[in-house]
């Protein structure tokens, strides 16, 4: 409520016409740019995936059975490797700017839970699948306000936020063709949706307009007689009144009638 009040107020003191005319003296004179050295978004954007994969086995080390109906999936052990505590594992490369692209690698563990009619106990029986995956992604981004004037092109920052990830589908298909024949007949294909925001930061050379000569009209001093006292609306409709020559009124109780 205070701030749609503040809102209201700014707005009726632009209206003035003494407000209004000093900002058209201010617009019309001439700018230069003033350059500093400040943090800066250079670049960012954002870009779903989705990833297919492939569970030939349970956990128990058996082939996926051919009756085998997934009633459940779920991502889990989810990092960005490189980025905070994450270690970089083997020959993975560090999140970096390549072109127009953040490119990063992600590892996460895909579970599975399916039912499946067991021949040995004559009964529906219930399995788990799982496997931990790595997916080398890209997230092309796009400069904003014409990227950054980086004195060392180098020393940039980024910055890679999950926005969503998922399990979407998990269903049991025959073999796909281009895994060897020594591969179980049978798989869980599971499509896991990944959405990322990669934004890319620096310190760069901005460039700060200000006016080339004064660009606000300072007010004439105001002369004794001239000074307009400090005043707030008061918010309580009712009030007890005392001065400091005729203290005491209002600490009477039963208060008195206020004249």
């Amino acid at each position: 409520m205070l701030d749609m009040e503040l809102a209201a107020q700014v707005k009726e003191l632009w209206k003035n016409p003494e407000i209004q005319a000093m900002a058209r003296r201010c617009f019309h004179k001439k700018f230069k740019c003033t350059p500093v050295i400040m943090e800066k978004i250079c670049a960012s954007g954002t870009r779903c995936f989705h990833d297919v994969h492939y569970l030939f086995e349970s956990e128990s080390g058996r082939p996926i059975p051919a009756d085998a109906c997934p009633i459940n999936c779920v991502v889990s052990n989810f990092a960005i490797c490189g980025v905070g505590n994450e270690p970089l594992r083997d020959a993975q490369q560090p999140p970096r700017r390549i072109g127009d692209c953040v490119i990063f690698t992600v590892v996460y563990k895909v579970r599975v839970w399916f039912e499946f009619f067991d021949t040995c106990s004559n009964s529906v029986e219930v399995g788990m699948a799982s496997k931990v995956f790595e997916r080398e992604l890209a997230v092309p981004v796009e400069d904003i306000d014409g990227g950054c004037i980086l004195c060392q092109p180098e020393a940039v920052d980024l910055c890679i936020r999950r926005i969503n990830l998922d399990c979407i589908r998990a269903v049991v298909v025959p073999r796909p063709e281009g895994f060897p024949c020594t591969y179980p007949p049978y798989a869980i294909e599971v499509t896991v949706e990944k959405e990322f925001f990669a934004l890319e930061s620096g310190r760069s050379i901005v460039c700060i307009p200000t006016c080339v000569e004064e660009c606000i009209d300072l007010p004439f001093p105001i002369f004794p007689g001239e000074c307009v006292p400090f005043e707030r609306e008061p918010k309580c409709d009712e009030y007890c009144e005392e001065t400091d020559l005729d203290p005491g009124h209002c600490a009477e109780c039963p208060p008195l009638d206020d004249e």
